[in-house]
Parts: C-alpha cells; sequence; structure tokens
C-alpha cells in the first residue's frame, strides 16, 4: 500500500498511450505489518493534509486501509480539476509555445482544505463535505472529469452515512438489550472497515470510466479487473507474499 498519495506523486508516463503512474513510496507498507507493526496515530497517518483521508485526519480509524488511499486519489482528481485550468507559455526565447496546467484565477475553491489550523479540523471541513453533499466545483478545462467525481463523492458518501447508522444501531441494541433494530431486522455485528461498507473498492474507481465522454472517452485501463487475473505479488517483487 502506497499510504503517501498526493498532487506530486500521482504522474503521468507516456508510451504509446498516457498511464499513469504512483512514485515515492518511502511510506510504503504491507497491509499485514500495518495491522501489527504500526501502532501509533502517527506511523498511520502518512502524506499531505489536502490529500489525506478524513478519518486519519481526525484519528478515529486506528489503521491506515486501502480506502484510504482510494480517498487520497479522488482529493487529487478533485483539486486538481477544481483549482487547475490549461493556458500557454513559452518555455524561452524562441521556443514554441506549449499547453500547461496552471492554477485558476480568483478565488480557489477548496482553499480552506490548505489552510485548516490541524488535521482534526481539516478532517471535520472533509467529513461535513462528503455529509452535505456539497457540489463538486470543477474548472471548465476539466469539465469531463465531473461524471466521474461525482460518483467517487457520492461512494464515499454512502459508505461513511451507512458507517454511522451501524454505528448508531449498534448503540441501540447495547443501550436496549435487544437483538433486532427499531424496523425489526437484524443488524449485523460488524461492518466491513476496508470497504465502507462495500460502497468504496477498486471497482468504486474503475466502473465509472467505462461510460466517460469528451476527452477521456476510452480511457485505457491497466488492470481492468473483470478481465484480467488478479496479479500476483510475485510477478512484481519476486516473493509469494499475497498481503498487500
Amino acid at each position: 500500500m502506497c499510504r503517501y498519495i498526493e498532487e506530486v506523486n500521482a504522474l503521468g508516463e507516456r508510451e504509446q498511450q498516457v498511464y499513469g503512474v504512483l512514485t515515492d513510496y518511502d511510506l510504503s507498507s504491507w497491509t499485514k505489518d500495518l495491522k501489527t507493526d504500526y501502532t501509533r496515530t502517527s506511523q498511520q497517518r502518512t502524506g499531505t493534509p489536502p490529500y489525506m483521508a478524513q478519518e486519519l485526519l481526525k484519528g478515529t480509524s486506528t489503521t491506515h486501509l486501502y480506502r484510504h488511499d482510494v480517498e487520497s486519489l479522488f482529493y487529487i482528481m478533485l483539486l486538481t480539476c477544481g483549482r487547475h485550468t490549461f493556458g500557454h507559455a513559452k518555455e524561452g526565447a524562441g521556443k514554441e509555445t506549449t499547453r500547461q496546467m496552471v492554477m485558476r484565477e480568483g478565488g480557489l475553491p477548496y482553499e480552506d482544505w490548505f489552510k485548516a489550523s490541524s488535521y482534526t479540523v481539516l478532517g471535520s471541513i472533509k467529513g461535513t463535505f462528503f455529509a452535505d453533499i456539497q457540489d463538486i466545483d470543477v474548472s471548465p478545462s476539466f469539465k469531463d472529469f465531473r461524471g466521474w467525481l461525482l460518483k467517487l463523492r457520492n461512494a464515499f458518501s454512502r459508505g461513511f452515512t451507512a458507517k454511522q447508522h451501524h454505528a448508531q444501531a449498534q448503540c441501540f441494541l447495547l443501550e436496549e438489550d435487544q437483538t433486532e433494530t427499531l424496523e425489526g431486522t437484524s443488524t449485523p455485528a460488524t461492518f466491513d472497515e476496508e470497504t465502507l461498507g462495500g460502497y468504496v473498492n477498486y471497482s468504486t474507481v474503475v466502473e465509472p470510466t467505462r461510460s466517460l465522454a469528451g476527452e477521456l472517452k476510452g480511457l485505457v485501463i491497466r488492470y481492468d479487473h473483470l478481465n484480467t487475473p488478479t496479479p500476483s505479488l510475485s510477478t512484481l517483487s519476486g516473493t509469494t507474499r499475497t498481503d498487500a
């Protein structure tokens, strides 16, 4: 698991097509080790605050999970599409003008994410962003990303809501010493933290790409989980370990 996903670490690599590449694995860890060898909050809370998962910022999650990295990817897309546009600039005298990504002019959206006074405050701001289903502010240059961002935001919002409802139901059962909820249906004893109750996983990120339009239509999926067997880590690292 990377555990350090931010804008400067998500790069593009051009072969015959452009591919996304994650760099800087200094803080990466095996998921199994995260649950046994990293016991302090500071060891789980890695990254740059605006791109960090809200639960890690607030300290309400004791383990860095796969979905926390997915949440960081969402923030990269959101902040890039919301705070940037494309402009043209010359790299030097006599050189051709090139198309470059630049900051938008005027007031930038999500500016409070970069100015929050503490991790906890920023975590609360992000929690409100999901709870209130706030609008997605995207610059015209990145309008084709809006649908993708909305689907990712909604998946997280539903997952956080499901987690809250589960916790409330558990408290009710504990206080009332009952075995059923008010609706008369049994409440699961555990909640799937890894996927926020099944709302956030690899498919959450990949599936929306199949219906992208505009310049993003036909976006290449390097690992298509529907048509490609899950890769063995022995292929990547020369080991047989499969808990990453």
